[in-house]
């Protein structure tokens, strides 16, 4: 039967903060069979596995890198301290599956999960993401009283290194305006070919 002590689980948070200074986790007791395990905040970047909300589950019997990213190592040390750290205790006893789900039989020592955040408290990373440089964008300064016709002249005098740059920005930065106008300047076009 499934039974984990609370001095076992004590032993595990007590050895994964030795071996994992870097990360706060929390190690929980549920039910008196299982632990859960959960990374809630440190300097290790898990951005490649969190879901949009900052939490990730993580599938102890699957670790591979399209799984857990390049965190593979870390999760591996993480499931040998949970599954050895028991032992450790006086009447502790390490993790053991003697499960055969075959025949329906179900032994073990005791359930685990690991969690990278939680489903309403984000992991919190302490060091900032490297962020894109800024680009830096040259827009064209059109007097006060200038008018649409003023414009399109202005975009039609431009040298050919000048419109493209025009194009990758209106692009980039107005992707619906950029698709209108693509859509209005061929529609203009076609029925110019066809008077």
């Amino acid at each position: 039967m499934a039974y984990i002590k609370t001095e076992e689980v004590a032993q595990i948070r007590k050895e994964l903060k030795e071996a994992f200074p870097q990360l706060k986790f929390g190690v929980r007791k549920h039910h008196h069979s299982s632990v859960g395990v959960t990374i809630k905040a440190g300097t290790v970047d898990f951005s490649d596995i969190l879901d949009d909300n900052g939490y990730s589950q993580v599938n102890q019997y699957w670790l591979t890198e399209d799984r857990v990213g390049k965190h593979v190592k870390l999760f591996e040390k993480i499931i040998d301290i949970i599954k050895t750290a028991p032992a450790k205790v006086p009447g502790g006893r390490a993790w053991f599956d003697d499960s055969d789900s075959m025949t329906d039989y179900f032994h073990t020592a005791f359930y685990f999960s690991i969690n990278v955040g939680a489903w309403n408290k984000p992991y919190v990373c302490s060091k900032a993401a490297k962020k894109a440089p800024k680009k830096v964008v040259r827009s064209i300064k059109l007097p006060e009283n200038a008018t649409i016709s003023d414009a399109s002249e202005q975009v039609a005098r431009m040298t050919a290194e000048e419109q493209d740059k025009f194009v990758d920005d209106i692009v980039s930065r107005y992707p619906n305006l950029a698709d209108t106008l693509m859509t209005k300047l061929g529609f203009g076009l076609l029925e110019q070919e066809g008077e």
